[in-house]
């Protein structure tokens, strides 16, 4: 389960492994609501991963990683759901907000990097050997710099670069500087 609590002190958890619903908690941590809920078509989650809180349009809405649907989508914040923002992405597991950028670790070997609008400015660390993607037990004679295997999380650091951390037995770190 991920979790995401707004200001006004509401909680959201992205519950894919269990229910495949996001579900909402008022600030004393009482259920509120459950949305989303299995499936592949649009407003479905088909293992809800990462959530977060956009607020880079003005309106804040959620931002939530419909992992084994390859998309990322936003939902408002009384849990309707507002339009698909990516499609065709590769396992999308987590999403960090910096500024006018997301960054969206794919599990199957890529990191993305969006724009406020949705729009790709860059994909990163694409790894070309398929069964090498989502390998948790890949041993670390088998990678290489700057390509990813299993991103599972990301952040962008205060300079712009983007940090990724793999899921992997062995655990790995890799930084993607950005060019000034």
């Amino acid at each position: 389960m991920r979790c995401h609590r707004r200001p006004d002190g509401s909680i959201f958890v992205a519950d894919g492994y269990g229910s495949n619903y996001t579900l909402k908690f008022d600030k004393d941590r009482k259920f509120v609501k459950a949305f989303g809920g299995p499936g592949e078509a649009e407003g479905k989650f088909k293992t809800c991963h990462g959530i977060g809180l956009d607020t880079r349009s003005g309106k804040p809405l959620l931002l939530v990683c419909n992992r084994d649907n390859n998309r990322v989508e936003h939902w408002d914040l009384d849990g309707n759901f507002v339009k698909v923002i990516q499609k065709d992405l590769r396992m999308p597991a987590a999403v960090h907000i910096r500024g006018d950028h997301a960054v969206i670790p794919e599990l199957k070997g890529r990191v993305t990097l969006l724009d406020k609008d949705g729009a790709i400015l860059a994909q990163l660390g694409d790894n070309p050997i398929e069964k090498q993607r989502a390998n948790f037990a890949l041993p670390p004679d088998q990678w290489k710099d700057g390509i990813c295997n299993s991103p599972h999380g990301a952040s962008i650091d205060q300079d712009g670069n983007l940090i990724v951390s793999e899921w992997t037995q062995f655990g790995h770190l890799h930084k993607f500087t950005r060019l000034k």
